[in-house]
């Protein structure tokens, strides 16, 4: 494994996935290993969006983003990246959906002089499929075609601006090998899979990435205290302001194989057809015997 890089400028630990992989669910353990005096809340966890705010950008930058493509946008939020970096006292995490991009002139929206690693956090796409259909409220069809758009992003719309900066996810597969394939971030590969069949081990992992002291004991105690079930009942007590609305929660039941038992044998066919070569790249089965 190797280790996340950190120096005056390099402070940036970036929390890639596609949605509805577990970033938040990561999000919720490092909160609780790394504030354990703190009462673990919902929402309050390390790991915001905020350099995708895009009101941050327009006074960082001094221009008015929702006049720019995304593309556009990339070299204004590098910018902005290594600002922050080099103004943050302290090593930051900092959630994202989008793929490893770059902007026309080949600069990377995460740059490696402000990014001290990356943790790239993966699922099944088969198993994705239910989970973002419940968060979007659409069907299964709609999510699997969204996972082989290599055009697909979050807040972005033809016609109007959000407060977000639009981010592009692409495709499930290009999403994954983009962050992957690049080298001059250092990585950590977690697979959702394997946090929730051993998920002290998963922690361990990443506290390890980050150059951060291990005590077994708070290991144990954040994982108790963000299971998937505790972290069902916040939500229904006070709320999460992720939901994707008041009909629909954020955390369902996050158990494995879900997706098999729920997609018809030609969906899942396509989403081989789509995947398959990088789904085996990070060790998920891509042939007929899931059929």
């Amino acid at each position: 494994m190797t280790s996340a890089q950190f120096d005056n400028d390099r402070k940036l630990i970036w929390l890639a996935s596609y949605p509805k992989s577990g970033n938040t669910w990561l999000r919720s353990l490092l909160t609780a290993y790394l504030l354990p005096h703190d009462e673990f809340d919902l929402n309050a966890m390390l790991g915001e969006q905020d350099p995708f705010d895009r009101q941050q950008l327009d006074d960082h930058a001094g221009i008015s983003s929702a006049d720019f493509l995304p593309h556009e946008l990339i070299p204004y939020q590098a910018q902005l990246h290594r600002d922050m970096a080099q103004e943050s006292e302290n090593w930051r995490l900092i959630k994202t959906h989008s793929a490893y991009v770059k902007a026309d002139n080949r600069e990377p929206l995460f740059p490696a002089d402000a990014s001290a690693g990356v943790i790239v956090i993966v699922r099944n796409p088969l198993d994705i499929v239910p989970s973002y259909a419940h968060h979007e409220g659409k069907d299964n069809a709609w999510v699997i075609a969204h996972l082989g758009n290599e055009h697909a992003g979050t807040d972005s719309w033809r016609h109007r601006s959000t407060t977000m900066l639009p981010q592009t996810m692409s495709s499930w597969s290009i999403n994954v090998e983009s962050w992957l394939s690049q080298s001059e971030v250092p990585i950590l590969l977690l697979r959702y899979e394997d946090m929730h069949r051993d998920t002290e081990a998963s922690l361990t992992k990443a506290l390890r990435f980050c150059a951060i002291e291990i005590e077994p004991g708070l290991v144990t105690k954040a994982v108790s205290r963000c299971s998937i079930d505790r972290l069902r009942i916040d939500e229904a007590k006070k709320g999460f302001n992720e939901r994707p609305s008041t009909q629909r929660s954020f955390f369902r039941s996050g158990k494995i194989g879900d997706g098999a038992k729920n997609l018809s044998k030609d969906q899942i066919s396509m989403i081989l057809n789509d995947h398959g070569r990088v789904m085996e790249m990070v060790g998920y089965p891509a042939n007929s015997s899931i059929l």
